[in-house]
């Protein structure tokens, strides 16, 4: 275990060089000046990712004092990463317009898109300003240039601070079992973390069955990882486990008692994407939008008004508590598009199935 962390270590590495350079290549001035043409730029996603409304504004409106652009962006609020994967893949399939210009979505999402031939295959390490990071510890491009990462969101427990306070902050999966949390204290419908914890390279399918049951008996009810509204209210103390740490971080910025507890033994690191269908109708804004947000300007106001940034950046915030879980000897289920194709994604789902079925049971 010893030598896994301090490769794991190493390979994120513990300094913060200085910033890499910046270029605009040919390829992207071509992308700038197309992008000029189109004139705007349309996006459809869940509530909230990027800053929503508000935020994706003022990232434009960076974006085009940057690039020279004067793109409008037209966001409308749309269903889940997994809903909105599945109308783009119909529009595609019907010869129809997309929905949205650029698609936000995770693993499995973008694998969908990969497989249905619905994204556009790009360079994008021939496109991007920013070099890819020497030390980072994943692929930043898809297979297939399906996709870039812009993000990763750091899985744990969300908690209410003005009532779970000192020692009853969860440190480890089995702090929640504390006597005084029984009934109080909500999980997913959907069993996230639970059922990626449970992968054979994690703590296994024996170890997270037996703990979903536990759970399952010990929690008040379930609940959605966006509708953290419910921890703040104190009607649960906890969310175990959470989507990311950026739900949390958005409700404190509210002034709301929310915050987010990393634990010792694992997390899962949520790495959002962003790629182009190949129905998009302003394709280039939105390939510029991906570079964008993988600059430092764009990372730092991904971080100022969604939450999150790419851990594989010096400066990123997320890079942190993804260090201190490796340094503390805990596991890192990296959640990318190589790992959802190269692990049976079948057989995750099953093992989710059984797990969303044990805490709808209650345990049984």
């Amino acid at each position: 275990m010893l030598s896994k962390v301090l490769v794991a270590v190493a390979v994120l590495g513990l300094s913060l060089p200085a910033f890499a350079e910046e270029k605009i290549s040919p390829a992207l001035q071509k992308v700038i000046e197309a992008a000029k043409k189109e004139g705007e730029l349309k996006i459809q996603w869940t509530p909230g990712r990027l800053g929503g409304d508000v935020g994706l504004r003022k990232m434009v409106a960076a974006l085009n004092k940057r690039y020279g652009t004067n793109l409008k962006v037209r966001y409308t609020p749309g269903p889940s990463f997994p809903r909105m994967t599945a109308k783009l893949l119909q529009e595609h399939a019907a010869g129809q317009p997309a929905s949205s210009d650029i698609h936000l979505g995770t693993s499995n999402h973008i694998s969908q898109g990969t497989a249905k031939g619905m994204l556009m295959q790009l360079d994008w390490e021939g496109l991007l300003e920013r070099p890819n990071p020497k030390d980072a510890n994943i692929n930043r491009t898809a297979p297939k240039g399906a996709a870039v990462a812009i993000a990763s969101r750091v899985v744990g427990i969300s908690y209410n601070s003005r009532l779970v306070k000192g020692d009853d902050v969860p440190k480890s999966m089995e702090d929640v079992f504390k006597p005084k949390f029984k009934g109080k204290i909500a999980s997913t419908p959907y069993a996230t973390g639970l059922y990626q914890f449970a992968a054979d390279d994690m703590l296994g399918r024996e170890r997270m069955t037996d703990y979903t049951r536990r759970l399952a008996a010990h929690i008040g009810g379930l609940m959605l990882c966006n509708a953290q509204e419910r921890i703040a209210s104190g009607e649960f103390l906890m969310l175990v486990f959470d989507c990311g740490h950026d739900d949390a971080i958005r409700m404190t910025r509210k002034g709301a008692p929310v915050k987010q507890a990393t634990i010792k033994e694992i997390s899962r690191i949520n790495v959002m994407y962003l790629g182009v269908p190949k129905h998009s109708q302003r394709p280039n804004a939105a390939i510029l939008f991906a570079n964008f947000m993988n600059t430092a300007e764009g990372q730092k106001l991904q971080w100022d008004l969604g939450g999150h940034d790419l851990h594989i950046y010096p400066e990123a915030n997320t890079r942190k508590p993804v260090l201190d879980i490796v340094k503390g000897g805990g596991l890192l289920f990296i959640d990318t598009v190589e790992r959802n194709n190269t692990h049976d994604p079948k057989a995750l789902r099953k093992i989710q199935a059984e797990f969303r079925k044990i805490l709808k049971d209650g345990g049984k």
